[in-house]
């Protein structure tokens, strides 16, 4: 049930009843890395808050944003890092970073098991790839 419950202000998703979108390419087997918004809009440069989806194994490349965000692991193990992939211990439930904006860094789901992370952008959402200098569109 999505919506407004019978107590009215509140809003309920179940984790069933979820929507996710793609951000990127996905492989033949539906891999790769998806997003869920819980507040907000993808296209706009004002706040949004998202949960986004890693499948297990998927590395996201070097990559900048042109603002700052802040992420949380919610489920899975993760890891989050600048110059190289283990210079972090792997970050589990309850981990988070800041990341500030236009700084390279990369992103993989390591383990069996997809990650989901909560992301909150004051400034909005968007990703430019280091290598290839192209804004992804969502």
């Amino acid at each position: 049930m999505t919506g407004l419950t019978k107590h009215l202000g509140t809003k309920v998703t179940y984790a069933q009843d979820r929507q996710w979108q793609a951000v990127g390419p996905v492989d033949e087997n539906g891999k790769g890395i998806f997003v869920s918004l819980i507040y907000g809009a993808l296209d706009t440069k004002g706040p949004v808050n998202f949960l986004m989806k890693y499948s297990a194994g998927v590395k996201a490349p070097p990559h900048t944003h042109s603002g700052d965000y802040y992420a949380v692991v919610v489920s899975g193990q993760f890891r989050h890092y600048l110059d190289s992939e283990d210079e972090h211990e792997v970050l589990s439930a309850g981990a988070s970073w800041f990341q500030k904006g236009h700084v390279v860094h990369g992103d993989f789901c390591v383990g069996p098991e997809d990650c989901i992370l909560s992301i909150f952008w004051p400034e909005g959402f968007d990703v430019r790839f280091a290598d290839e200098h192209r804004t992804v569109e969502t």
